[in-house]
């Protein structure tokens, strides 16, 4: 970032800016199953707090917070493991687990908002990797980071900057919840008719399946029977995964690995995996070599994929390109008519997929073998397509949000810079946002 910021702006250090420089590292709090809801390093991640999934009991919550209480709207820093990681947090009564610092600018100075991106900047980011010590990891003690340089604007032009790169956030964030609705959607449709069988019971009761149309109710049968995976609707059957396409066992390049990346080809890890239906995108991508190279691992669009190995086992993604996998991912070539039913099917099976994997090994590994094999209920034909063609139109609305939400990432990342030092002011920035978004 340029010093050569607009005349009425200052620098100012961090520790000048703050009304409470809160410090959570120390020792490990004891974690429960429920209770308040614990924020630790690993799920602050890409300016933002993801699923929490670990808490403190009640009764340790003021004992362990006991250096401060975060407030709405505080903002949390990752000090190692990674070092820099920035969020906000909401209006959730929460416990901040160690690795963590909570900034709160001082309000006659520092509008926390436009903090959240200041500190993402590469301008704070640098500092904090130049001040930081380690070596395989880093980390950055409290008395340095006090003394990182901010860029301070008047509060008015710090609101402005703050609510245009929150308001492409803000849609970011409305795009996540949509997706997470419409997969909620599709999977509840899919537990009452291949899980808990609503439409057979209602039919076997004389009553018209709930919600649904005849023609779709008509492919149901009214009678169940007995199966090596208990009773199950008559007529279908149990077979093994491999009956609904061909698995594919991925690959790494063993030569020349460094030729064979930087083209065009998504190259697919667990890691790309993390909270997706549909992958668009990743961090390499192959040249023609590269996937010639692996060419029994090339897989195409609408494969399901699933990672098989280790604490990653049980991720479930599909492809919307011709890809390459790793190899600690086995996908399946759907059938024309399974795809969605297989993607529903294996979500929901994670310690299953486990539970087969490796027994007693220190590092469980699901083969290819073994994964074919997997029993699965096979219904009729004709109602995987129904299934397939109705749930199909949310995961095309996934991917476009997804693709909507990249577009808005990219521009919120290019402003941010810009907007920081000057460089494009806030007029400027409303005039770009309103011819592209």
């Amino acid at each position: 970032m340029s010093k050569n910021f607009p005349k009425n702006w200052q620098q100012k250090t961090l520790e000048d800016c703050m009304e409470a420089i809160i410090d959570y590292r120390g020792k490990t709090p004891e974690k429960t199953s429920f209770g308040i809801p614990l924020i630790t390093a690993k799920i602050v991640k890409d300016g933002q707090i993801n699923n929490i999934q670990e808490y403190i009991a009640i009764k340790d919550y003021d004992s362990w917070m006991r250096r401060g209480l975060p407030e709405p709207g505080d903002i949390v820093m990752t000090t190692e493991a990674p070092l820099g990681e920035i969020a906000q947090l909401d209006n959730r009564k929460v416990a901040l687990g160690q690795r963590l610092i909570t900034l709160r600018g001082n309000p006659t100075i520092l509008n926390n908002n436009y903090l959240k991106f200041l500190m993402q900047s590469f301008f704070v980011q640098n500092q904090l990797h130049e001040r930081a010590t380690g070596t395989t990891v880093l980390g950055i003690k409290q008395s340095e980071l006090r003394k990182i340089n901010l860029v301070i604007p008047p509060l008015s032009e710090q609101k402005a900057i703050a609510h245009i790169l929150s308001s492409l956030d803000d849609k970011i964030e409305l795009n996540r919840q949509m997706n997470e609705t419409l997969e909620a959607m599709a999977k509840a449709i899919f537990k009452s008719w291949f899980v808990d069988f609503d439409p057979v019971s209602a039919k076997r009761s004389g009553r018209q399946p709930a919600g649904m149309d005849t023609a779709t109710a008509d492919l149901f049968p009214d009678e169940f029977e007995e199966s090596s995976l208990g009773l199950i609707p008559k007529g279908w059957r149990v077979g093994k995964l491999g009956d609904l396409g061909k698995i594919v066992t991925g690959k790494t390049p063993s030569t020349k690995v460094a030729e064979y990346f930087g083209g065009n080809v998504p190259f697919i890890t667990p890691s790309d995996m993390d909270g997706k239906k549909t992958i668009s995108r990743t961090a390499r991508y192959l040249t023609e070599d590269g996937v010639n190279a692996v060419k029994s691992a090339k897989i195409p669009a609408g494969s399901i994929m699933v990672s098989c190995i280790g604490s990653d086992m049980g991720k479930v993604a599909c492809t919307v390109q011709d890809s390459v996998t790793n190899q600690q991912i086995n996908s399946i070539i759907a059938n024309d008519y399974s795809r969605e039913y297989i993607y529903y099917n294996l979500s929901q099976r994670k310690e299953e997929l486990q539970n087969l994997a490796g027994g007693g090994s220190a590092v469980p590994i699901l083969n290819k073998g073994h994964f074919s094999n997997i029993e699965i209920l096979i219904p009729d034909i004709y109602l995987l397509k129904q299934f397939d063609n109705f749930s199909n139109t949310f995961t095309k609305k996934i991917y476009e949000n997804d693709e909507e939400s990249h577009i808005l990432a990219t521009l919120r990342d290019t402003l941010l810079p810009k907007l920081m030092s000057g460089e494009i002011r806030v007029k400027e920035a409303e005039k770009i946002m309103e011819k592209l978004t």
